[in-house]
């Protein structure tokens, strides 16, 4: 259903190009319905931990974290798929604070987990369990204080691709700056650990 909906919301993306205002409802409409079968999807991970013998390692911390920022992700696109907010927030950094939610906090936590889980399997060794964890909290405290931020300065009206920004968008660019030192300490020890 993920697949088959993902080839009629690709207009989503342009509700502010000029496209006929009559043709913006039904993609608004297929935009906000892909969010059924996510949710399910969603669901379905979450009773799959449900039903088994939870243990916080490090791969399942980075699962958990992975879940938790896509649904967060997920949830800033159906305010994207509505017409009027998109018309509000297109071009400004909540779309940026969105995407990285859903394809970094989503596929890059993912990704991680898995290469927590297999690193031992693959070469042998184990990394440094209590590091790789101070490198979770790293990562996921970073990640959050980099791209929330953003969601709010673009409700703001913050555009993208300016390199300069109105003052009273310099407090919140400041705390996803340090957001973005946090990020990187974590990578580093977690490429150092591994």
């Amino acid at each position: 259903a993920i697949g088959i909906f993902g080839f009629l919301v690709w207009a989503h993306h342009m509700f502010t190009s000029g496209m006929d205002p009559f043709l913006r409802v039904p993609f608004m409409i297929t935009s906000m319905i892909i969010a059924v079968p996510t949710g399910v999807k969603i669901f379905s991970w979450l009773a799959t931990i449900w039903g088994g013998k939870l243990r916080f390692t490090t791969s399942m911390m980075f699962a958990l974290g992975f879940i938790s920022l896509f649904v967060i992700g997920g949830l800033s696109g159906i305010f994207l798929a509505s017409v009027p907010i998109d018309i509000h927030v297109q071009d400004t950094y909540f779309v940026v604070g969105h995407f990285h939610y859903v394809m970094l906090g989503g596929t890059g936590f993912a990704l991680i987990a898995a290469l927590h889980y297999w690193f031992p399997k693959i070469w042998g060794r184990m990394y440094n369990i209590q590091w790789a964890n101070i490198a979770f909290t790293f990562l996921f405290i970073g990640f959050n204080i980099l791209y929330f931020p953003m969601i709010i300065l673009g409700m703001m009206g913050m555009p993208r691709r300016y390199y300069d920004y109105l003052p009273e968008f310099q407090f919140l660019n400041m705390i996803s700056t340090v957001g973005s030192w946090i990020l990187i300490i974590g990578l580093i020890i977690m490429i150092v650990n591994l």
